[in-house]
């Protein structure tokens, strides 16, 4: 059986609390923790668990017998709880596990049904009791029920107290004895109570026998015990609820089993910084409210202002709702006054209106046949006239058909005509040049020519000046000859 638990251990969940811990204080990890009071600096600054892992054990199985014996009488306890939370399905199915769970078991559990059946009987017995007593009188036999048994042990000659307690109420003025008979009335009542309820303690009791003893047969026969086990769907939320619970307390407690002194005080001193954190987290939480209560109070305020400034406008607004109302009605009597105008003002109109309506419809009428009539001419106009631009347009084509061909003979004339152009055009530049070079030629003989002529010109010109100086000199010359003839024939010799 250790052995199978060893094998079987899971790995410690942390507690749903302290999961929530662990989350304020990711949620605040900002804030500088303080150290809790008493709690050495230095010793919290030794504690270094992983967040994540702070809660779990570092071993993952247990070492001592004492503890593989204490999670063994644990998951026999579960797996006892399994078995007696599906009773009331086996025993609404007993055929069906007649062969699975053995005549022995199936004799056990019909006589489990006779006593649980017996115990339903006097329970719904006893809450019928109740129902009918008031509720004081049921509170005080409640309360008498649990004191009964003690006094009536302590008191072995109880029954002559209630003949002594007879006799004085026989005694007794009618007033008290009234009050005497109720009280006797309200003791047979518990008496009677107390017999139902001794009646269910006993019936009870031999309801856990039968418990034990199915519970012993299931332990002698494994294979039954796992077929029931294995039909845990049909158990109803309570009795999953427990059962989950109690897994879970298997959890806490072997994750307890696993975890050493030295990790329980670290994990201790840690839980004890987290929760330092949560109170200051708290604090600071508790002043942050105190300043959201303030701000609300203070939107309140502002909202009670808002809420007087709405009021007075819609106060305002019933008024002007009001003389609106007023104005509109008197708005429609005058309309509806006008209204009744403006109906005998339109009949005259629409009167006149339809009058001239008739006479239009007669002149559209007659304007109508006026204009079809001339429609139909200008439809005769408009056939002759397209009919003659369409002659029109065929002559031109005939016309320009015949332009275009003289027009592509003239091209063509005109095409070798400009070639021979160019051909001469060519030699006109050969000739031109060569006539040019003549040209230049006699230009410049010419100039030459008349360069000599004047040069000619004016040598003549030069000569006939000096023959002309000549003559003169020779005129003057003979002239002086003839002076000084005689005389002046000695006067030359003499010169001579």
């Amino acid at each position: 059986m250790a052995s199978s638990i060893t094998d079987t251990i899971r790995v410690t969940q942390p507690e749903p609390t302290l999961h929530v811990k662990l989350q304020l204080q990711n949620q605040n990890v900002n804030v500088k923790p303080v150290p809790p009071p008493g709690a050495p600096v230095a010793r919290m600054r030794k504690i270094k668990l992983d967040p994540s892992r702070a809660l779990e054990p570092a071993r993952k199985k247990i070492a001592t017998i004492e503890a593989q014996r204490v999670m063994s009488v644990f998951e026999e306890t579960i797996r006892r709880t399994e078995i007696i939370t599906l009773l009331p399905h086996i025993i609404s199915n007993l055929d069906r596990f007649r062969v699975s769970l053995g005549s022995e078991l199936i004799d056990l559990l019909q006589h489990h049904q006779v006593i649980q059946d017996s115990y339903n009987e006097i329970r719904s017995e006893l809450d019928k009791y109740l129902e009918k007593q008031t509720p004081s009188h049921s509170a005080r036999s409640k309360s008498y029920l649990s004191g009964k048994s003690s006094r009536k042990s302590s008191t072995p000659g109880g029954q002559v107290e209630d003949n002594e307690e007879e006799e004085d109420e026989n005694s007794q003025p009618p007033s008290r004895r009234s009050s005497a008979s109720s009280r006797r009335s309200a003791e047979e009542a518990d008496a009677m109570l107390e017999e139902i309820i001794r009646n269910l303690s006993l019936v009870a009791q031999q309801l856990s026998f039968s418990c034990k003893n199915i519970l012993r047969a299931f332990q002698v026969n494994p294979a039954a015990s796992n077929t029931v086990i294995a039909e845990y769907r049909v158990r109803n939320d309570e009795c999953k609820h427990m059962v989950i619970t109690m897994q879970e307390l298997r959890d806490i407690l072997m994750g307890k089993l696993l975890t050493t002194p030295e990790e329980e005080k670290e994990r201790m001193a840690y839980l004890a910084e987290i929760s330092q954190r949560e109170r200051y987290n708290a604090g600071v939480i508790e002043k942050l409210e105190a300043e959201l209560k303030s701000g609300m109070e203070d939107r309140d305020e502002e909202i009670r202002k808002k809420n007087e400034v709405i009021r007075r406008l819609q106060a305002d607004l019933h008024q002007i709702e009001k003389f609106s109302e007023e104005h509109i009605r008197r708005v429609k009597t005058e309309a509806e006054k006008q209204e009744t105008a403006d109906v005998k003002n339109s009949e005259g109109k629409r009167q006149k209106l339809q009058q001239e309506i008739n006479q239009l419809r007669t002149s559209f009428q007659t304007m109508t046949t006026e204009h079809r009539e001339s429609e139909q001419e200008l439809r005769k106009k408009k056939f002759k006239v397209e009919t003659e631009v369409e002659n029109w347009i065929q002559k031109y084509d005939q016309d320009m058909g015949e332009r275009q061909d003289e027009y592509e003979e003239i091209d063509e004339i005109y095409t070798e005509e400009k070639k021979q152009l160019h051909e001469l055009e060519e030699r006109f530049k050969t000739l031109e040049t060569e006539y040019k070079q003549i040209q230049e030629e006699r230009r410049l003989a010419r100039e030459r020519r008349e360069k000599a002529e004047q040069e000619m010109a004016r040598m003549i010109r030069a000569a006939t000046t000096v023959q002309a100086f000549w003559r003169s000199y020779k005129v003057r010359k003979a002239l002086k000859a003839k002076k000084k003839k005689g005389g002046g024939k000695k006067g030359k010799k003499g010169k001579k």
